[in-house]
Order: C-alpha cells, then structure tokens, then sequence
C-alpha cells in the first residue's frame, strides 16, 4: 500500500496520517514516529513526547474540532498489528454527522472504540477528507 498517499503532514519527529478507514471515525488519523528504531512506548523520547502532546495531537484535534465537531478524541497506543511507535487519533461522536452524503455512526460513543463496523470508502473520498485536515492543520 502506498502509505505516502495519507500523508497529511511531516513533522519534525512524526507523521500524521489520515487513517484509510474512516469508518465509523470520521477524521481517524494516526502519527507515525519517524524515528525507525521507535518500537514502543517506552522508547519515546523526550523531545517526541513533547513535540506529539505539545504540537501534534492538539493541532490534529483543532483541525477536526473544526470540520467535523467531535464529541471527544481519543489517543490510544498499541502497537499489536505495527510494531512501531505510533499513536491512533480517535474522534467519538455522540450523535451521527454526514459528511459527503455518507453518515458516520460512533456504535459505542462512550465506550471503546474497538471493535467497531467497518465500510469501505472510496479512495477518493478518504483523500478528500485528507486534504480538509491538511487545509485545517
């Protein structure tokens, strides 16, 4: 998979990504350390730490905020499928949006976001929602 595709930005020690399944989490988005020999929490740095808690995630959520009015967002580290350092941004939504005619649906807004239904979307579409968040970050 061509990965470059879901850039919405490069940063100094991370990239953010829209994630290619929006589904049911309109304006999903990960950020990759770009750091190669990140593994796990425990290898985070301190100038990482600050640049994602400090700089990346609250641009990401501020750019969300503003398209697409999240209820809450979540920041969650797993590392179960990608084995790299990485952090999932979550938006939860307590009622649906529709954004381009198709309507997002949060099954547990108060809960785990995990498992959840997923529904493939164009490529074009998740690009499209890419470009928002670029525009918005």
């Amino acid at each position: 998979m061509d990965y470059d595709q879901y850039i919405i930005r490069h940063f100094e020690y991370w990239t953010l990504y829209v994630h290619e399944q929006q589904y049911p989490y309109l304006g999903r988005s990960y950020a990759w350390a770009v750091r190669s020999d990140a593994h796990r929490i425990r290898d985070m740095l301190t100038f990482e730490r600050n640049e994602l808690f400090d700089l990346v995630i609250p641009s990401w959520e501020k750019a969300v905020a503003a398209l697409f009015h999240p209820d809450w967002t979540n920041a969650a580290a797993l590392g179960n499928t990608s084995p790299h350092l990485h952090w999932h941004l979550i938006p939860r939504y307590h009622s649906p949006r529709v954004y381009a005619g198709v309507t997002f649906e949060d099954p547990n807004p108060k809960g785990n976001y995990a498992p959840y239904p997923k529904k493939e979307l164009p490529l074009e579409f998740v690009l499209q929602i890419r470009d928002q968040l670029k525009a918005n970050l």
